[in-house]
């Protein structure tokens, strides 16, 4: 079993008012929702970064987010309410002295913990640097499929002498034997990658879908490809839809994913296997407007966990 973990209570009260589970011993819940605010900066002057006020603002948001759990989504065929699935919020992971590596020590205990439980977990970072603690704590599970939303590919293998940042956790999710596939969804643009970071990427047997192809042929294409009855993890970097949708991000990048792609392929992860979790990266509320990413990301998180653990109820 997993070191319990031991979490801060937020100052903006809980996520759409949820039960707040700061001990992690008390956990009776199909789903946590937690902070990881900090990764791990390329350069002293750039920590904290705008990303790391993520968890409170989305927090903030609640009210915007969800008005009453009993309402039915209108988004697709009428379903059960939010009501009827148990949520918490685990609180955020804590950070002491500035100390980054026990930040993600502490992150990758955290996921590792509730997957032995049998809860799914769904971080909130902070930078896509995140990312590679909380796929980390997966090893309780086997044979992953790793689902990547993201306009930047992620696969360096360091920068600044920096190996766990945000530009690597591709890169860092391939050497773990518990991830066997990497979908990269969303494909765009410039970032860091150098063309021997997508050689790398192609020659491990990434599976990478443009932006522009999606725009143009639809995400079914996307979905086919994946396995049936997988196990699903979606690490979603907000810079992966259009920042017509998605303002609130740094590295703003046109011509992303819609909010129907999205929605589409989580539905699509729902029906071709199980969904284990969910990493949200990159929020950067300060480039938001009118508090628009802050209730498109809250929602998202909750339309994934609706399709997982209804499915999961109906087949108890």
């Amino acid at each position: 079993m997993s070191s319990i973990p031991k979490t801060t209570a937020p100052h903006s009260g809980s996520f759409i008012n949820l039960q707040l589970v700061t001990d992690w011993q008390e956990l009776e819940t199909q789903a946590v929702i937690f902070g990881v605010p900090h990764g791990k900066p390329y350069a002293a002057s750039a920590f904290p970064n705008n990303q790391s006020t993520a968890p409170t603002a989305l927090r903030k948001a609640s009210s915007r987010i969800v008005i009453d759990t009993d309402a039915i989504e209108a988004d697709g065929d009428p379903s059960a309410p939010l009501a009827a699935i148990t949520i918490a919020d685990g609180g955020d992971i804590p950070l002491f002295a500035d100390d980054v590596e026990q930040h993600y020590i502490a992150a990758e205990q955290a996921v590792r913990f509730a997957i032995s439980k049998g809860i799914l977990p769904v971080s909130i970072g902070g930078d896509d640097g995140i990312t590679n603690p909380v796929v980390r704590g997966l090893d309780g599970l086997s044979d992953v499929t790793l689902i990547q939303i993201d306009a930047h590919l992620d696969w360096r293998d360091e920068r600044y002498g920096e190996k766990d940042g945000y530009s690597s956790p591709m890169r860092r999710a391939s050497e773990l034997p518990h991830i066997t596939a990497i979908h990269q969804i969303g494909i765009r643009s410039f970032g860091s990658s150098r063309q021997e970071d997508i050689d790398d990427a192609r020659n491990w047997g990434a599976h990478i879908h443009p932006a522009r192809d999606i725009c143009t042929h639809g995400i079914q294409q996307v979905i086919d490809s994946l396995p049936n009855g997988g196990r699903f993890f979606v690490s979603l970097d907000v810079d992966g839809l259009d920042p017509s949708v998605m303002p609130g991000t740094i590295a703003l990048a046109p011509g992303g994913l819609s909010w129907w792609h999205i929605i589409e392929l989580f539905e699509g992860l729902a029906r071709k296997g199980d969904i284990v979790g969910l990493n949200v990266v990159e929020l950067a509320p300060e480039n938001d407007v009118n508090q628009i990413s802050l209730i498109g990301v809250g929602r998202l998180i909750l339309k994934l966990l609706m399709l997982q653990l209804e499915k999961s109820e109906s087949s108890s």
